[in-house]
């Protein structure tokens, strides 16, 4: 099967053209294929275009999932690490305790690593002294209420992300149907209408029967940023992409949100945002799927004192 842009934008046009052909054309008697009508036509564009918003949705849902998952494991491996870290300087007359600090992993890069070594802290950090505190603001009852919310996390995540590939599936499966039904339709259509004839030449000027390929997504380029007066603009390219999908760590989030999913702008624009460090990144997609991520890049908005 052709890309799936190629397949839906072949749909549109097939079921315009078909339309005109069932009006007639100067004066020539209409025309409807007898397997499908200009009624089942259009209810298939609009059945595509309710499949393809439906599959956006279920994708920003599974990304902010995933971003909410990551945040927590961010703060689950700092902590970890801050434990390894002061846990051998607090410990360092204590070479029973000491041992048991030193043999933490905190270099994990997976999210089960990373789940794994917090837990590992967590029990080292029980083992040790459970009322031994680092910080003011964590002590070991918050560090095993963080490992719980990440197990939280990581089952939202992953119901989102079924939803999301039960989306696409739908979506797959609708192009393998209009997919047939637009190469057997022109088919028909050619074989009714030769080239020279109005019909003829509307259908073969029309209907797109090619497509070419495209090329992987590369990485996508934050560029020329500017924020004033609580206002932030930026731009963003990236090689093969004709999508882009934009998201926002806002001052204080814990997690970047989809701000923007699936758009072809390749600008990005907002107002009125609060003062602090907002963090961006964006991905380039195209019909063969995304792109890596931009590194995110961050943008200082200044507070806006009174007169």
């Amino acid at each position: 099967m052709s890309s799936l842009s190629f397949v839906f934008e072949r749909l549109q046009k097939t079921a315009v053209t078909q339309s005109q052909l069932a009006a007639g054309l100067e004066g020539n008697p209409p025309w409807v294929w007898t397997r499908k009508t200009v009624q089942q036509w259009n209810a298939d564009v609009t059945q595509v275009d309710q499949l393809k918003s439906a599959e956006v949705l279920k994708r920003t849902e599974w990304r902010n999932k995933a971003e909410a998952w990551d945040a927590v494991l961010a703060n689950i491996q700092r902590i970890a690490r801050d434990v390894k870290r002061e846990g051998l300087v607090h410990f360092r007359d204590d070479p029973v305790r000491c041992e048991c600090i030193q043999g933490l992993s905190t270099d994990g890069v997976s999210r089960n690593d990373i789940y794994d070594q917090g837990d590992a802290a967590r029990a080292a950090w029980q083992t040790s002294d459970a009322n031994w505190t680092f910080s003011p603001d964590i002590d070991l009852e918050d560090f095993a209420a963080l490992l719980a919310a990440s197990i939280t996390s990581r089952s939202a995540h992953n119901t989102a992300e079924s939803a999301w590939r039960a989306a696409v599936a739908a979506l797959n499966n609708k192009a393998l149907a209009v997919d047939q039904d637009n190469v057997d339709w022109y088919a028909a259509a050619t074989r009714k209408f030769p080239p020279g004839t109005a019909e003829g030449n509307l259908t073969r000027s029309n209907v797109p029967t090619t497509s070419r390929t495209e090329e992987p997504v590369g990485q996508a380029v934050i560029s020329n940023v500017v924020a004033s007066d609580g206002d932030i603009h930026f731009d963003v390219s990236a090689p093969g992409a004709t999508r882009y999908t934009y998201l926002q760590q806002v001052p204080g989030a814990a997690a970047f949100v989809v701000v923007l999913a699936d758009s072809p702008q390749t600008s990005f624009n907002l107002h009125g945002q609060p003062a602090g460090v907002h963090r961006f990144k964006a991905i380039g997609s195209n019909s063969r799927g995304e792109g890596p991520e931009s590194t995110i890049t961050a943008v200082m908005v200044a507070a806006v004192h009174a007169a």
